[in-house]
């Protein structure tokens, strides 16, 4: 168990932007009195939030520590790994070339692969494409990625995960018919890596960076998890408070995002709207393919071809879960509201309790 003072930051950012009925400088005052309670009650080392509202960074706030044993503070340059999340900043990157007009999203996607192809199949390899990978229903192998421990035992490609050397994962192969079910594939987003390189002839870092990062001012992010940025990085702890190593992947599309909790309400910001009723990510995708990107596809109303569609909350957002860290992106698109919760620890409890009392209050704030 985590014993520590609770250390407070907070940056007001521009809370000017905030429309009638939303107060972010009040909610920022209710979490620094929850928060701090809930990473007591976990025994958690520390958590960073962020808020977007429009076209705009609103606030951004953190509890705990970087880094217990030294009581090193959270800060809005602080980095965490945000695993899963990656899949959703992928799906902006691959949907550029979509535009280009180099891939197509209903053609085979073994079309496109030059270095390896995904193994033909009783279920029919050529029906799997851009887009049902994207949405989970391509019907492609393997879940969550196990990663390494260091990064000296990371693969020196995409491809050599995709032929099984993964750290037990698997091969990515074909195992039900495509648009038949949906079935969660991180294998399916290793196939996205690959069609990025091989279709953009860059690596997936150099074309991520080119394409979304930099674009989007998320200055702070990268794939590449080098020394230097592990020293800027919060320290990742167990669910029972133990320091972790940090886990290194090979498998960037699927998740390898490390980030800041201001860069990643940045990338939020993309699927709002600003004054002129416009998405902010327009400068990306033009409106009708991150509308089509949005809305939900054959998943019962739950997945789309990027984000995990909340209906009852009229929200798109996703998870991400690797040993040491867990987050949470949600966009309230009916509001124009957002934010991101960043942990450095394996107590998903963290993010879900946070992202219960956010919406609750933000529920109260409108019905005001």
């Amino acid at each position: 168990m985590i014993r520590y003072l609770i250390f407070i930051a907070s940056l007001n950012v521009s809370y000017a932007a905030a429309q009638p009925g939303l107060n972010f400088s009040a909610l920022k005052t209710q979490l620094d009195n929850q928060a701090p309670k809930i990473l007591q009650k976990h025994g958690a080392p520390g958590v960073a939030i962020a808020f977007v509202q429009g076209d705009d960074v609103v606030g951004f706030t953190a509890y705990g520590f970087a880094d217990v044993a030294t009581q090193k503070p959270i800060t809005k340059d602080t980095l965490f790994n945000v695993g899963s999340i990656s899949k959703v900043v992928t799906t902006w990157g691959v949907m550029q070339l979509v535009v280009e007009g180099k891939v197509e999203l209903d053609k085979p996607i073994n079309q496109y692969l030059k270095r390896w192809k995904i193994p033909d199949s009783e279920f029919g390899v050529e029906k799997v494409t851009l887009r049902n990978v994207l949405s989970h229903t391509s019907g492609l192998s393997l879940g969550p990625y196990r990663g390494w421990n260091s990064a000296a035992q990371v693969p020196s490609s995409i491809v050599d995960s995709l032929q099984g050397n993964n750290n037990g994962a698997g091969l990515v192969k074909l195992l039900h018919a495509p648009d038949s079910k949906w079935s969660y594939s991180g294998g399916g987003y290793s196939v996205v890596q690959l069609l990025i390189e091989d279709v953009s002839g860059l690596s997936f870092e150099n074309y991520m960076q080119q394409s979304v990062l930099k674009p989007l001012a998320m200055n702070h992010s990268t794939f590449k998890v080098t020394p230097k940025v592990m020293e800027q990085s919060a320290t990742p702890y167990t669910d029972s408070g133990d320091i972790t190593s940090m886990v290194y992947f090979v498998e960037h599309a699927a998740a390898g995002l490390h980030t800041t909790a201001m860069d990643l309400a940045r990338f939020n910001l993309a699927i709002l709207k600003n004054e002129q009723g416009e998405y902010n990510g327009a400068q990306l995708l033009p409106k009708a393919l991150i509308a089509d990107m949005t809305t939900p596809a054959n998943t019962g109303g739950r997945w789309s071809m990027s984000y995990v569609v909340d209906q009852s909350n009229a929200s798109l957002g996703f998870a991400g879960f690797n040993r040491g860290w867990v987050s949470l992106s949600r966009s309230m698109t009916a509001q124009n509201i957002g934010y991101v919760i960043l942990t450095n620890s394996s107590i998903g409890q963290i993010t879900n309790d946070l992202d219960s009392f956010i919406l609750s209050k933000v529920a109260e704030s409108q019905a005001n």
